[in-house]
């Protein structure tokens, strides 16, 4: 019988996903060239993590099942407490990497932890704080930096609990063996389950050039949100 899981946070709306990704482009022609000179270095041996509900938006933009979106790019992160955190497919590259081009195969509808870096976050007593990541070669950039920067306030609009935060925060500035990960994945399910004491046994220690420091810039401060929160409450299209 094949075991079944809940996941604990209440889901984003799919229409806010859908406005977050009309208003911020993420990636386009200056970001890339930026990130192809250092090798999408933030990538390798790093976790991307789903907000709760994403996989939903994700595999509807994609034009298949839920189900089918789980099975071909997701694996589940089960943390101390029980609770699910949806997290792509671990063992390897990104999954939505194309090898042959190096390009992202889903750049228009990206999990939005991986659109919005060099926005990282911390959390302290409670309250999320986003900050710019200086070790990043785009916030070098006085345009790239501005624009990602116009993110946060984004970011804050969306209803995510600072739980998941919290959560997340426990693995998301390490580096893992991919390979380790790999032998790890033998006899689980496709769509995989993998504790979090399993995934902090696989860290490697980070190579120098990749390590991240994170500082503090300029700091917003989020409470945990209501889905009540207007997406469109004074928010201006950003160009870039």
């Amino acid at each position: 019988m094949a075991e079944v899981f809940i996941l604990k946070f209440n889901k984003i709306p799919i229409n806010m996903y859908e406005n977050f990704h009309k208003i911020f482009s993420g990636s386009n022609h200056n970001t890339f060239e930026i990130c192809k000179k250092c090798g999408g270095a933030c990538e390798y041996n790093k976790i991307g993590t789903l907000l709760p509900g994403e996989e939903e938006y994700m595999a509807k933009k994609m034009g298949i099942s839920v189900s089918e979106f789980k099975l071909r790019y997701l694996d589940i992160l089960k943390m101390d407490d029980g609770t699910l955190i949806h997290v792509l497919k671990l063992g390897e590259l990104c999954p939505f990497l194309n090898k042959e081009t190096e390009a992202c195969e889903c750049s228009d509808f990206k999990p939005i932890m991986c659109k919005i870096y060099p926005v990282v976050f911390t959390v302290e007593s409670g309250t999320v704080n986003f900050v710019i990541d200086n070790w990043c070669q785009l916030s070098r950039k006085k345009v790239c930096r501005n624009y990602f920067e116009s993110a946060i306030p984004l970011l804050s609009r969306l209803p995510i609990p600072v739980e998941w935060f919290n959560h997340v925060i426990s693995y998301d500035d390490l580096y893992f063996d991919y390979d380790q990960l790999k032998k790890c994945r033998k006899g689980k399910n496709q769509y995989a389950v993998f504790s979090l004491e399993e995934l902090l046994s696989l860290q490697r220690d980070p190579v120098e050039a990749y390590q991240i420091k994170t500082y503090n810039v300029e700091m917003y401060k989020i409470q945990k949100a209501g889905t009540s929160i207007d997406f469109y409450q004074e928010i201006d299209e950003i160009n870039f």
